[in-house]
């Protein structure tokens, strides 16, 4: 039997596997720590929400996320770490109030 997938949690898959796809690309081709920041960002923050009939949190995942970004704000690019993370939040939040039907 066949799962359906929504369409805010299939976007937000794909985000994931974009960010891990451009970590490796800033991390084995073009050394980028600016880059290493946003792609992180994309994958964790795209993995944060879950989509069933609402968003819902993954606390491991959120939590996940709040301890990189922690240690981005002593040592690291926290402006381009929290830029992907939003781009993976919201994409997906963002098809998901799309597509929900009015009252």
């Amino acid at each position: 039997m066949a799962q359906v997938v929504s369409p805010p949690d299939l976007l937000a898959r794909r985000l994931a596997l974009v960010g891990v796809a451009g970590y490796l690309y800033f991390l084995l081709l073009r050394p980028s720590q600016e880059g290493l920041a946003l792609s992180l960002g994309l994958a964790l923050g795209s993995v944060v929400l879950g989509y069933k009939e609402g968003p819902f949190v993954l606390p491991f995942f959120a939590g996940l996320f709040l301890f990189i970004l922690l240690l981005h704000l002593f040592q690291g690019y926290p402006l381009f770490y929290l830029l992907g993370g939003a781009l993976g939040l919201g994409l997906p939040y963002l098809v998901y109030r799309l597509r929900k039907p009015a009252r």
